[in-house]
């Protein structure tokens, strides 16, 4: 059943300290300023909570399915504290999942946004992702004159002056790219004339494509080529535009050339999955000097999250978020990775595989949490999918529901801040475009 349009009035982001505010948590989270960040979503929160009648708000949030199913993530991974060994980890874990609470609840607790509305954050959100990628990159050359090591431009050394994963960034990035390509991206720039417009968009788009490329996450690397592709394919017929689209193919072609044939970091990370014996993950002990591509430990990481649960008989609810990493460090020791020198203490600098988590989302919910976390996780995909299935057939909505769902294979979003906001705020908010209002 459609939900009748309401007035600007009781759209949350209306109100320009509440935009201000909605603003200042994203370039928080792109700039690494967690700690202010966090304080952000708790005001965001509570402003949303105190926003006209309380009681409706609260009403309005719990008889939303898919606030229910972010609630039931964060009350499945709270029992995890019931039998914890690790209260402090526990703790830690639970405060960082309270946030997935706060945004769904800022979200869904009531209209959050319109289409102007949408449009205008979107488009401040891609100016944020510009300019934390501008200090990147303009602190990379800064180091780039005094070394001479190209090295920094690319992947965890480009994005550490922010404190970000390369990885997790080159989501953010991909999530602005797909934005722009969208219709809103044209929409957000229409005061502008038709050629400044076509120009802004082109250069801010080939920019974050580029920037992609410069992160190196081969998975995302993918992810933008199709992306990119899919919205070409649906904004412009092939046959009327044969020249633009064989253009666009040579030059992807010649740049896919250039990288494959030279001797860059982007290469070497896509040459590095096909290294390696596989058979090697099946040994009880390695010698510490022993590199493991990234196949390869993810592979080990799996072996030992069925060790995990086997062991501790927790087939059905889990080992709880406190417990996880620390077994699996356990794993790390017992079977002699490089976890630097012991003899420097437990908070030693270089700490080796010791803090890697399982590298895969659905993997790590089901250690912490067994079937019924991992059940909760899946629902939520689920839902979101049957919801653009539905209503709500936009392109950039789809691309960034399938991205996170692609992203939590190889990666576990979920056990960092940035991961929480990623996998809550983006797509409730994409279903906010331009289809119109969300009712869950």
């Amino acid at each position: 059943m459609p939900v009748p349009a309401l007035p600007s009035t009781n759209v949350f982001l209306s109100r320009k300290g509440y935009f201000l505010l909605t603003l200042l948590v994203l370039y928080t989270t792109l700039f690494g300023w967690f700690n202010w960040n966090s304080w952000c979503i708790i005001l965001l929160a509570a402003c949303r909570l105190w926003e006209g009648r309380i009681l409706e708000n609260i009403r309005s949030a719990f008889s939303n399915k898919l606030f229910l199913a972010y609630f039931a993530l964060f009350i499945v991974e709270a029992a995890g504290f019931l039998h914890t060994h690790n209260m402090g980890d526990s703790g830690k874990v639970i405060s960082k999942d309270a946030t997935l609470v706060a945004i769904a609840f800022t979200l869904l607790g009531g209209r959050f946004a319109d289409e102007k509305t949408f449009s205008r954050l979107m488009l401040g959100y891609c100016l944020g992702v510009l300019a934390a990628s501008l200090a990147c990159l303009g602190i990379a050359a800064h180091r780039y004159l005094k070394t001479g090591d190209t090295g920094l431009f690319f992947y965890h050394a480009l994005t550490s002056p922010i404190s970000q994963n390369a990885v997790f960034y080159s989501v953010y990035v991909l999530f602005a790219l797909i934005f722009l390509l969208s219709a809103d991206g044209n929409a957000a720039l229409s005061r502008l004339s038709p050629a400044a417009r076509k120009g802004v968009l082109l250069s801010l788009s080939l920019f974050f494509l580029g920037l992609i490329v410069l992160l190196s996450s081969k998975l995302i690397l993918v992810l933008a080529v199709i992306v990119v592709a899919a919205f070409f394919l649906r904004r412009y017929r092939f046959r009327e535009n044969k020249r633009i689209f064989l253009g666009l193919g040579l030059v992807a072609f010649v740049l896919i050339g250039i990288l494959a044939a030279t001797n860059n970091p982007i290469r070497q990370r896509y040459l590095e999955l096909a290294q390696g014996n596989l058979k090697l993950i099946e040994q009880e002990k390695f010698n510490p000097n022993v590199y493991f591509n990234a196949l390869q430990s993810r592979l080990l990481q799996y072996r030992f999250a069925g060790e995990i649960l086997k062991e501790h008989h927790a087939w059905l609810f889990g080992v709880s978020p406190g417990d996880s990493q620390d077994l699996l460090d356990q794993k790390y020791i017992d079977a002699n990775m490089w976890i630097g020198d012991p003899k420097e203490g437990p908070h030693r600098k270089i700490r080796g595989y010791i803090g890697y988590n399982f590298h895969n989302q659905y993997v790590e919910t089901y250690v912490r949490d067994g079937i019924p976390g991992l059940a909760v996780l899946l629902f939520i995909f689920i839902f979101l999918l049957t919801q653009l299935v539905r209503r709500w057939k936009t392109t950039q909505t789809a691309f960034i529901v399938l991205t996170l769902m692609v992203f939590f294979i190889p990666e576990a979003p979920l056990t960092m801040q940035t991961g929480i906001f990623l996998f809550c705020f983006f797509p409730l908010l994409a279903f906010y475009s331009r289809r119109g209002i969300p009712s869950f």
